[in-house]
């Protein structure tokens, strides 16, 4: 009897495991291998941005009518949006209780430039380009995600033997930057445990330091809405087996979690969905590339502990109506954040300084951030293919509503 091959993401997982060995053993002099990791990283990164723009175009256009296109990215809007909140809030609350800023004592703190907010006007302006090949080459994913939805629509409104042919086209370029795509990932285990070798070498004694409180209180948060949200949403949707869920995306946990990237994981988020999942192609190549930048659950449950540590550090008790604040703030932060050059940590100053709290602490925790990174990418990605299959599952029942409609 043959034996059965290793699938990949088991080889994900040990790369992942003796990864973390090897830096604790190891330690800081490991990151002598951090090139392998990096070269990886690149690799998978060379062809995203045409991917999510081939696989948006692809998904628009295969909606069939701009009705559906509609209704599916209403609906995938307010669920990325519903889940935001509730991460923000699980964030306040999970610091309330475990009270990671209580005791703590601000020393060597890094000198934090001030950012201001950007306004709405500035947050709007940015999803929409100036130069489309510039926002190519810059990875802006807003700006390529908005002239991807406005080609697919204008691929609907064509002739249909010109909308078979530019389908057929982008279809093909589409299915050669998979198969790009599918040989780097041949090389995940190896990039894997270069990554998590340097990250566990650089920052393994700092995680039981003073600062322990405030990662173990990021990652609870992180657990109870991956788990408790994320499974409730998928059960309700899709009358499924959460378990049998979370064991097929396990591809999906052990690349963003080793390599702390969104886009990096998106043709492995993208082949879990429409593989492992059953979800309709023109779902998950919406809602994948579309979630990769907006549905950042992870950033919004991280702004809430923050909050409320600095606020505890500095003998600060906030009230009902200051916590919906940053609640708002947070989840506005999320959506704003993709367009701002720095990324969270930017992002983190302008929300530290809108709350009224002071911005030193934006030094001290971008030291550690490597450590909670890992979680909050999972969490953001996950996250987008809990949506996926979700407004799956919605489009089915209806369709089967539909067609029980017509057949009586």
């Amino acid at each position: 009897m043959a034996q059965k091959k290793m699938g990949l993401s088991n080889k994900i997982l040990i790369g992942m495991l003796l990864g973390a060995i090897a830096g604790l053993i190891v330690g800081p002099q490991i990151s002598v291998i951090s090139v392998v990791g990096d070269i990886f990283l690149r690799l998978l990164r060379m062809a995203v941005v045409p991917l999510i723009f081939a696989n948006v175009v692809l998904a628009v256009a295969s909606m069939g009518d701009l009705r559906r296109l509609g209704k599916i990215g209403i609906q995938m809007g307010v669920l990325f949006m519903a889940t935001s909140f509730i991460a923000a809030a699980i964030g306040l609350l999970t610091a309330l209780v475990l009270k990671p800023g209580q005791g703590f004592v601000m020393t060597d703190v890094s000198e934090v430039a001030t950012a201001a907010a950007p306004s709405v006007q500035q947050v709007l302006l940015g999803f929409f380009p100036v130069n489309i090949m510039q926002s190519f080459s810059e990875g802006n994913m807003l700006q390529v995600i908005t002239f991807a939805i406005f080609s697919g629509i204008a691929i609907l409104l064509l002739k249909e033997e010109d909308q078979k042919k530019m389908l057929g086209g982008v279809s093909i370029v589409s299915r050669f930057l998979m198969k790009v795509l599918h040989f780097v990932m041949g090389f995940t285990p190896y990039g894997v445990f270069a990554l998590m070798a340097n990250t566990t070498g650089k920052y393994g004694a700092q995680v039981f330091g003073p600062l322990g409180k405030f990662i173990i209180c990021i990652y609870v948060g992180l657990l109870l809405h991956a788990f408790v949200i994320y499974g409730g949403l998928y059960t309700l949707s899709t009358r499924k087996s959460v378990f049998n869920f979370y064991k097929k995306i396990s591809p999906v946990w052990t690349t963003s979690f080793a390599t702390c990237s969104t886009a990096a994981t998106l043709p492995v988020s993208l082949r879990v969905c429409e593989e492992e999942l059953g979800v309709k192609k023109d779902i998950a190549g919406f809602t994948i590339p579309v979630g990769a930048t907006m549905n950042m659950d992870g950033n919004a449950l991280w702004y809430g502990v923050v909050a409320i540590f600095v606020g505890q550090v500095i003998g600060m008790s906030m009230s009902i109506s200051q916590m919906l604040i940053a609640i708002i703030v947070g989840v506005l932060m999320t959506l704003g954040s993709p367009g701002i050059p720095g990324g969270i940590f930017v992002a983190t100053t302008i929300f530290l300084t809108t709350m009224g709290l002071p911005i030193e602490f934006v030094g001290l925790l971008a030291g550690i951030f490597r450590i909670m990174d890992m979680g909050i990418t999972t969490v953001n990605v996950v996250g987008s293919v809990v949506v996926a299959s979700s407004l799956d599952a919605i489009e089915r029942k209806s369709e089967a509503r539909e067609a029980k409609k017509l057949s009586a």
